[in-house]
């Protein structure tokens, strides 16, 4: 519990705090918060620093041209709807009433006197707005609102690829929530004794989420490029290829580095809130990740928002998947050899590096060093530099959704026949014992040296196999309920938020984690009523990130691309 003292001669506010370090066993745990309590004092306020200035301003600018795009719209539909309704009663768009004439010549756009008086198919904006209003409407938050919630599934679409991505975000989510509240619990020796159940796995064990994305990220570029290639007989823009991608990704995403860096630690106050005006990691090192190999950085090396380790690896394997993409649809054969070596390459390298640095078998068994947290901290941390974050270990899921893509692909060329229900009996025992085994087999283990040489080496790729059957069946149709849940129309319009709530959510909830005044209980009925206000809040300002920063610079890039054409 925190105690705050009010000075009332002094511009600064005192917090009784506790500074908890890491210790082996919950009662010492517990007694170290109580004997090492501190008085700590923070400044009232804190001025807004020249770089948070200028992130404001720029956000500020993007605001305005949002008002400007949706007025130029609203005035737009609003000069049909008059000149709608004046042609039914002989008025022009300026309310004077047409002769004959001007009747006569309404589907041509003009009347005889040079008025305004155009059909809905003609222009309507003053010539200076017409010219302006391509450039203006990229940023028409009911243009980009319309296309972000337009849930109709038009040919070739995949509706349950949207419904694995949002579920995949808010298990992502839920699993960064518990280890968010881990940090402002006040019952520490309880919390180890509700965690410690199998169903716990979902949580502890929860990696598993990411692979899910990297799974679709690879049937995504490969299910469009296969498509793509058979209109066009393999002939692809590759420069257009990289340009679109990098575009696509990196200017929202270095907005939110910007406001992390800059504007975060304005957000909030309080006794767990941090002193500094600037995340100084991300003021030094962002470049790591405008190049996308801020996932070579250690731990421990000042990482600027360590979560988008991912995004790093996601973009590296966009880089090297044409080796696979064009061996494939021109060498099928060179192609497969490709896959099975790089197979071999990812498994052989979490293998041997687990087993020589001794590295743990994931995080399902971390209630079972619980007692040795000493040196069980250095393992997870070398484990997360060693093995979790580098491509060349983490590359197996994103294998995986490549040879679905092709297999999907070549399965539709040659019109092979529905699955007879032995087969698809089969492939849902083997795929739900695998995925199950990969996600719950480490409860309750005390896994050895080799046992988690074996684990770190299959169990990626074994969960993503699992989940590539899913995204199988429901491609070709024989998804049954399953497809149903997951292209449920209402996770279209969520789906497509996926990329900026993935982005702002650990902003989120260290801004509220950072803000309290007091620890709490922990249990699972606050842990997930946390979770939820995450998730929608999360949600909600990553709404407002796409409409704002994402929609236009995908649309401006569209502009562009079609003007150069």
């Amino acid at each position: 519990m925190f105690l705050v003292k009010n000075l009332s001669k002094s511009s600064h506010a005192c917090f009784f705090a506790p500074r908890m370090g890491s210790l082996s066993v919950r009662d010492e745990i517990l007694e170290s918060a109580l004997n090492n309590a501190t008085l700590t004092c923070k400044a009232r306020a804190k001025k807004l620093t020249p770089g948070a200035i200028v992130v404001i301003c720029l956000l500020s600018i993007f605001a305005f041209l949002a008002v400007i795009g949706s007025s130029t719209t609203a005035f737009e539909y609003y000069l049909k709807a008059k000149i709608s309704e004046g042609g039914k009663h002989g008025l022009s768009a300026d309310g004077h009433p047409t002769n004959s004439a001007d009747v006569k010549n309404v589907s041509q756009g003009f009347a005889d006197d040079g008025r305004l008086l155009r059909t809905e198919n003609k222009r309507t904006l003053p010539a200076y707005l017409e010219m302006s209003k391509p450039f203006f409407n990229c940023f028409c938050i009911f243009t980009n609102g319309e296309k972000l919630l337009n849930t109709t599934n038009s040919e070739g679409q995949l509706p349950c690829v949207h419904g694995i991505r949002f579920l995949s975000m808010t298990w992502v989510i839920l699993c960064h929530s518990y280890g968010n509240v881990a940090n402002i619990v006040k019952n520490t020796g309880e919390a180890a004794d509700y965690t410690d159940h199998w169903t716990f796995q979902i949580i502890l064990n929860g990696f598993f989420c990411v692979d899910s994305f990297f799974v679709l990220s690879g049937f995504l570029v490969g299910y469009l490029f296969f498509q793509q290639a058979q209109k066009t007989d393999g002939k692809i823009p590759w420069l257009y290829y990289y340009i679109h991608r990098y575009i696509r990704l990196t200017p929202v995403y270095m907005i939110v580095v910007a406001f992390y860096t800059t504007v975060s630690p304005f957000l909030g106050s309080g006794p767990l809130w941090p002193d500094y005006t600037v995340i100084q990691d991300c003021k030094e090192n962002w470049w790591w990740n405008v190049l996308y190999i801020n996932n070579f950085q250690s731990i421990n090396s000042k990482q600027c928002m360590a979560w988008s380790w991912f995004l790093a690896n996601d973009m590296q394997f966009y880089v090297i998947s044409p080796l696979f993409l064009i061996t494939l649809w021109r060498w099928p054969k060179a192609g497969y050899s490709l896959l099975g070596l790089f197979f071999c390459i990812t498994i052989t390298c979490n293998f041997v590096l687990t087993y020589k640095y001794d590295l743990m078998a994931g995080f399902g068994n971390i209630l079972e060093h619980y007692q040795d947290i000493p040196n069980f901290l250095p393992r997870m941390n070398a484990f997360y530099d060693i093995v979790y974050s580098k491509p060349y270990t983490r590359i197996g899921s994103y294998l995986v959704g490549l040879v679905l893509a092709y297999f999907i692909y070549r399965r539709k060329r040659s019109n092979s026949p529905s699955l007879n229900w032995e087969t698809l009996s089969a492939g849902w025992l083997v795929a739900t014992a695998i995925t199950l085994a990969c996600q719950f087999g480490l409860y309750k283990q005390d896994v050895t040296t080799v046992g988690a040489s074996f684990y770190n080496a299959f169990s990626r790729i074994g969960f993503s196999m699992g989940l590539g059957w899913v995204i199988f069946v429901c491609v070709i149709g024989q998804g049954g309920v399953v497809n149903s849940i997951l292209s449920w129309k209402v996770l279209i319009p969520l789906s497509r938020l996926s990329y900026c709530a993935y982005l702002v959510h650990p902003i989120v909830a260290t801004t509220y984690s950072s803000s309290v005044r007091t620890f709490i209980n922990f249990n699972h009925i606050n842990a997930i009523m946390l979770y939820l206000g995450y998730l929608i809040i999360s949600y909600a300002v990553s709404l407002i990130t796409s409409l704002l920063l994402e929609s236009p610079v995908i649309r401006l890039e569209r502009l562009i691309r079609n003007k150069l054409a």
